[in-house]
């Protein structure tokens, strides 16, 4: 009975901090990846190889054929995977560890403000999804042999939830290394590693796929290789420190440039951090596990390809759950001397309502796209979508010449940025600036193709000019991109 206790008390807060933004709205990728797709989609499409390795997008489509395109459906699962996450810490690290420690990681995890954007962000949902069907795979591992073969079915549906999961076969075999018997129990790791090989060939097969897509979206090229020795130190301390300090959090951690004396810095820290790992594995296993936890569940975002980005707080959600067992283990030997109790009991307490205040703040930057933005622009300076997307903030807001000045920002961080170049001319023609407006949609479409909405403010502009040849010749290139937009229909009956 003392568990469910501990397991409503975790329930309950990750509740109290999260259900009051359940009616954010839906923001960044959210536009494109739910409310732009769901009405596309249909069972045969959402079914279909490989779509079907996309576990998230079967639950996004069963709300949407439940409740429509409303965002606290969406965000609503979300919490429901990240209470289920919390709750499974409590009740691994309660196999593992002592109770008390375990209960102080599962509630360091459940208010950390570094989970937010896997909780109250629509689209970073698929983390805390993962991680919850792993954690349901390695509670039913660890229970012994006649659970194993649902451990098998919940890992394979983390793999198909995402491909992040990959390196968590490792988390089974670490466990068998320090808690278990390797040489005895290896045929029990044989059907995790078939199932993982199998699909870290065919995820392996998409990064050529993944690596177009981004360079489309961002308008940067990702060829080539990041440095590793630049870029690990970079990473993990920077996770390390918004562990410790979840300040500044933000959606693009961009500013990630470095004098050389923090750099070096940097690199000693996370060269200490490996001197600790190695030892507890050998020494303090009990804690080496946990840290080893940490670093399985960064790999797939530490690897040379540019695929992702260096930093990104969605990346470390689950191995946010190694620190945070790390934490509760210490604090659990601290709380057990007489002496160290009460200071100990009142910085654990004064810990966790900082970060639930922060968590709080963090969540209500999420709750518009202009409250996210905006928090985005203080943060992330020299991004470009920051200021594409803060030219959209001012343009909503009606202040014409501050969405200029935003674009043209954007523009001068990435010359190539098509999508810039199309609002920065959309605006100049909501302006009346005509000329202005045509020469940057013009740039807009020499960069990219694709952007249809370009063609139809060319043919407008065209149109006023009295070119009606170049009108009908633009508007016919926007209804080949987009022939059911209602907006070209209409210009379609006033131009032909």
């Amino acid at each position: 009975m003392k568990s469910y206790r501990f397991l409503g008390i975790l329930a309950l807060c990750v509740a109290l901090l999260y259900l009051p933004f359940l009616g954010n709205a839906f923001v960044s990728d959210d536009i494109q990846g739910v409310v732009a797709q769901a009405p596309t989609w249909t069972w045969a499409k959402v079914l279909e190889w490989p779509n079907l390795l996309r576990l998230n997008t079967i639950f996004q489509y069963v709300i949407y054929l439940l409740v429509g395109l409303q965002p606290w459906a969406f965000r609503l699962v979300n919490i429901l995977f990240h209470v289920g996450a919390v709750c499974l810490v409590y009740v691994i690290g309660k196999r593992l560890v002592k109770p008390s420690a375990a209960f102080v990681a599962a509630l360091l995890f459940a208010v950390h403000p570094l989970v937010t954007e896997s909780v109250t962000w629509i689209s970073g949902g698929v983390y805390a999804e993962y991680t919850f069907w792993f954690l349901l795979s390695f509670w039913c591992y660890i229970q012994g042999k006649k659970k194993h073969w649902l451990a098998v079915l919940f890992f394979v549906l983390s793999l198909c939830t995402s491909e992040k999961a990959l390196s968590l076969f490792f988390v089974f075999v670490g466990y068998e290394w320090f808690y278990g018997n390797v040489k005895k129990n290896w045929s029990s790791l044989i059907a995790f590693f078939v199932v993982n090989a199998s699909l870290i060939v065919f995820y392996g097969m998409q990064i050529g796929v993944r690596t177009q897509q981004l360079t489309t979206s961002s308008y940067q090229s990702f060829a080539g290789f990041m440095n590793p020795f630049v870029q690990i130190p970079v990473a993990i301390s920077s996770y390390l420190q918004l562990f410790m300090f979840p300040v500044g959090l933000t959606l693009y951690h961009s500013e990630l440039s470095f004098g050389a004396w923090n750099f070096a810095i940097r690199t000693i820290i996370v060269c200490f951090f490996f001197i600790v790992l190695i030892y507890t594995l050998v020494k303090r296993k009990h804690i080496g596990f946990w840290l080893f936890w940490f670093v399985i569940g960064l790999l797939p975002t530490l690897t040379p390809l540019k695929i992702g980005w260096v930093v990104a707080e969605r990346y470390v959600y689950f191995s946010l759950i190694g620190l945070c067992m790390v934490v509760g283990i210490v604090f659990d030997m601290v709380l057990h001397r007489k002496k160290l109790f009460v200071p100990t009991l009142c910085v654990c307490v004064l810990l966790i309502l900082g970060y639930c205040t922060l968590t709080v703040y963090r969540n209500s930057q999420w709750r518009s796209e202009d409250a996210l933005w905006i928090a985005t622009a203080r943060t992330s300076p020299s991004h470009p979508p920051t200021w594409n997307n803060m030219g959209d903030v001012y343009a909503r807001a009606g202040n014409q010449e501050k969405a200029v000045e935003s674009f043209q920002r954007a523009i001068s961080l990435n010359p190539q940025y098509a999508d810039a170049y199309h609002n920065l001319g959309h605006t100049y023609l909501l302006m009346g600036k005509l000329p202005e407006a045509k020469l940057n949609l013009e740039r807009a479409v020499g960069i990219n193709p694709n952007i249809w909405q370009s063609y139809r403010d060319l043919a407008v502009i065209a149109y006023e000019d009295k070119d009606l040849k170049t009108a009908k010749e633009m508007l016919s290139k926007a209804l080949q991109l987009a022939p059911t937009d209602p907006t070209l229909l209409k210009l379609q009956k006033i131009i032909l």
